[in-house]
This record gives C-alpha cells, sequence and structure tokens, in this order.
C-alpha cells in the first residue's frame, strides 16, 4: 500500500508568509479534491496534515482508506523557532490536547510518547520555520519515530541530510509531497508492500517495514506552486465576490491581492531566492551536527 503522509488543505488556515497572512490560504486544495488526486495516482491510502487542524481529514474521516493526521506547529518557549511534527492516525481528543500542549515542546512530546502516536519530524534540514541548531535537533531525535527523509518540496541536499539522521539514529523513514497545492499531491509518498488496510500500514510504518519513493522539490516545483497558490487566491476571491457582493472585506481582499501581482508574477526569481536561504541553512546545519553533536544548548526530558 502506498500513502502520501504529507498534504494540506484549505483547512491549514492562512499564508505563513510575511506580510500575506490576510491575503493568501496556506492551500486552497480541497479534501474531496485531496482525495480524488491522491487516488488517481496510485494512492491506496490517502493522508490529510493540515496546520494544526483535523478538520480536512474529518471530512473523510469516514472512509477506511482515510488517514487523519497533522501537522504541528511545535514550539521551544523562548526560542525564534518552531518544529513541524507529523502525527497520524490522530482522534478528535487527541488532536485537541496536542494543540493545548503546542506551545511548550516539553510538554508535547511525552504526551505524544505516552499515547502511542506516530510522529514524524518533518523537513528538519529546512530553514523556513527559524534557526534552529544542531543540538535542538539531536534532542528531539529520542522522542520521535520517524524523520521526514524525503519532502517533495525540499531540495534532494535538504532529504539527504534527513536520510542520514534517520540512518545515524535508527529512525522510521517517512515522505510526503508536502502538497499545498494540486499537482504535488501523491507525487512523494511511503510504500508498505506487505498491507493491506490501514491499520497493517500504520504497523508496517511503525516497525520500519516501509520504503519511500518519489519526487524530490526543486526550483521548478516552488515556482509551479507559487504560480498555483496565485491562482487559487483569485479563484477563491471571485467566488466570494460573486456569493457576496456587498462585503467590502472581500472587495478589500481582492484589491490587496491585485496589488500583490508584481509579486506573483516573478515565482522564479523567488524560488531562486528562497533554495539559495535552504541550501544555506542545511549546510550550517551539518556542520553545527558534526561539528557539536553533544551541545547543552537545549534541554528536554529524558525520553522513556
Amino acid at each position: 500500500m502506498r500513502a502520501d503522509l504529507h498534504v494540506h488543505t484549505r483547512y491549514s488556515g492562512p499564508s505563513t508568509l510575511p506580510g500575506l497572512r490576510r491575503v493568501l490560504r496556506e492551500s486552497y486544495n480541497t479534501p474531496e479534491q485531496v482525495y480524488r488526486l491522491a487516488k488517481a495516482r496510485g494512492m491506496d491510502l490517502v493522508a490529510i496534515t493540515d496546520h494544526d487542524a483535523i478538520g480536512g481529514a474529518l471530512v473523510l474521516g469516514d472512509r477506511d482508506d482515510v488517514i487523519v493526521g497533522c501537522e504541528v506547529t511545535a514550539e521551544f518557549p523562548d526560542e525564534p523557532f518552531c518544529v513541524h511534527l507529523n502525527v497520524l492516525d490522530i482522534t478528535q481528543t487527541q488532536h485537541d490536547e496536542i494543540q493545548r500542549r503546542r506551545r511548550d515542546v516539553r510538554d508535547l512530546l511525552p504526551y505524544l510518547r505516552a499515547q502511542g502516536i506516530f510522529t514524524s519530524l518533518n523537513h528538519v534540514a529546512s530553514g523556513w520555520n527559524g534557526p534552529i541548531t544542531g543540538s535542538h535537533v539531536t534532542a528531539l531525535l529520542p522522542w520521535v519515530d520517524a524523520l521526514e527523509i524525503r519532502n517533495g518540496s525540499r531540495l534532494a541536499g535538504q532529504n539527504r541530510t534527513a536520510a542520514s539522521l534517520a540512518a545515524a539514529y535508527g529512525k522510521v523513514a517517512a515522505a510526503g509531497s508536502d502538497a499545498h497545492t494540486p499537482y504535488a499531491i501523491g507525487r512523494t509518498w511511503v510504500e508498505a508492500p506487505a498491507a493491506a488496510t490501514r491499520d497493517e500500514f500504520m504497523r508496517e510504518l511503525r516497525a520500519g517495514r516501509a520504503r519511500v519513493g518519489g519526487e524530490h522539490g526543486g526550483y521548478f516545483r516552488l515556482a509551479n506552486d507559487i504560480v498555483r497558490a496565485a491562482a487559487g487566491f483569485y479563484s477563491d476571491r471571485f467566488r466570494m465576490l460573486v456569493q457576496r457582493p456587498w462585503c467590502w472585506d472581500c472587495h478589500a481582499l481582492w484589491w490587496c491581492g491585485l496589488a500583490a501581482m508584481p509579486v506573483i508574477a516573478i515565482p522564479l526569481l523567488l524560488a531562486v531566492a528562497h533554495f539559495v536561504r535552504e541550501a544555506r541553512f542545511n549546510r550550517g546545519l551539518l556542520f553545527d551536527l558534526v561539528a557539536q553533536p553533544a551541545s547543552a544548548a537545549v534541554r528536554l526530558p529524558e525520553a522513556a
């Protein structure tokens, strides 16, 4: 069985890009669209992992081939960054408790362990969420079941860093497209050949008897996503204007979007700047992991 374990829908909420929070959404995918495309591209199971939300997954939650997941924004108190943890096969009650605890990773991690929730550290070699250090990464590793070693929106070099860490620390290999637009859904996946049901897939994944496959990210993938996100924005705004022509907020957001056109029209330049930064962060993290693997910069509880 195959599953793309990292996919977003419109339930992920507003964009996290600076200055665009009131204008763009993280994704314009609908749950049904994700399900349809994932199935068409050979996925036997469909996982939805929105940012700190499971509403999109619960839309499809009554189906036996759907995994209810969430990409949790776990924060280090008093630190200028966070980490993204993929939690899979969770309930509404567990999700509510995770959201209550996620502001302090030291409180969250013991809860995930006690509940037996499968947890993967996503895109560990990306600087998108702030300047995380090698000592923070090594402090987290005893608490997670898996590392996302192939992320469909990150550079192959970043994924190699994650794969090396997974091998060195004996972690399960996870993978997903990190799709925010329809294009990438189902193009990066985890495959468990011996599984025939969702429960069997999760057991095989936990046991490390699954393999990753599909595409890495890159320059043209990001440029493509920027263009498609812009198209999603204008489609969404147009629908709102048709349904609510009297709404001044809708009109204001429409004109804000038009004002942003010069930025959206140069996605290739934005993609270059992004990946130059990401490649630099990856090199710095690798140096930090090698040079200071036992740094005492962060203290977490001892993992059982």
